[in-house]
């Protein structure tokens, strides 16, 4: 792939999807590169929606990336069935040169048509079974292949025809043991565990970790969303353990969720909330049973 090509089309903020084809134009010499990250990718809900023109795994370095250009690889794109008869899922191989090291997280990324690289458009994550937070990748010396890094990818999260946008204030310090924040978007008010994996309609793992504000802006499908919220997740810690520590909320009722409604090709702006990670270890309080907000 022509680089300049590629940095020229490349979004300044919001990519996460570097350099194509990188690891495989490197000139490594004579010397095998033994390094590798191997797995499959199984695409739920086929066929992919017309617009999306492609789709890559990635292995991040760390999350979010300081420079995109030495945090993150890429894999070739992979190939997706575009039949809209089928409906049984696809399975997809890949085999990428991965430099030894620490990888915070893998997944699936897609990208539209006519539109660079975002972010945000995650279809899957490379999690534990019963996880939803991303496994890490050690690639070492001795064990310089990480093999099975096997991702379930959901084309319903690239049916997205809408922004949502907002800014984080961050009240508190963070707490030092952090190791991932995300914004999550919900048609209902979630009551219980179950609820956080069954009704999630959007993701954005890509927060600054330590920042004092932040601007988020994440692509969603258009529709309404009754709790915006930021999760925060320990290291070490399991899926119990995630909680919300901020969400938008009613500006006369502080523990009321403020529901949304977001048209198709629109951009809501100003969904801003502040985070209290005095709030743990158990969260902010919110009203599940939900209420009239003026």
């Amino acid at each position: 792939m022509n680089l300049r090509l590629l940095l020229k089309f490349a979004p300044p903020l919001l990519l996460l999807a570097i350099l194509f084809n990188l690891s495989c134009n490197y000139d490594h010499g004579v010397d095998p590169v033994l390094s590798r990250i191997r797995g499959e990718v199984i695409f739920n809900n086929t066929p992919a929606p017309e617009h999306v023109r492609e789709v890559a795994f990635v292995a991040v370095k760390k999350l979010p990336p300081d420079n995109l250009l030495t945090d993150v690889v890429f894999s070739d794109p992979l190939p997706i069935n575009i039949d809209p008869t089928r409906l049984e899922p696809d399975t997809v191989r890949f085999d990428i040169v991965a430099d030894l090291g620490h990888y915070d997280a893998a997944g699936v990324l897609w990208r539209r048509k006519g539109e660079p690289w975002d972010i945000a458009n995650i279809l899957g994550l490379y999690t534990l079974p019963g996880q939803l937070t991303p496994q890490t990748i050690e690639l070492t010396g001795e064990e310089p292949v990480a093999d099975s890094v096997n991702i379930n990818a959901n084309w319903d999260l690239a049916k997205r025809d809408a922004i949502i946008e907002g800014d984080l204030t961050f009240e508190d310090d963070w707490p030092p043991n952090t190791e991932i924040v995300a914004v999550a978007f919900f048609p209902i008010i979630p009551r219980t565990q179950f609820d956080y994996i069954l009704y999630l309609k959007g993701l954005d793992i890509n927060i600054k970790k330590f920042a004092k504000t932040f601007h988020y802006r994440t692509a969603v499908t258009s529709g309404e969303y009754k709790f915006i919220a930021l999760f925060w997740f320990g290291k070490g810690g399991s899926l119990a353990s995630i909680r919300a520590v901020g969400f938008y909320s009613c500006p006369t009722d502080p523990e009321l969720p403020r529901p949304v409604a977001v048209a198709p090709g629109a951009t809501l702006s100003k969904i801003d909330f502040n985070v209290r990670f005095s709030s743990l270890p158990n969260g902010v309080n919110f009203r599940k049973e939900g209420g009239n907000c003026p």
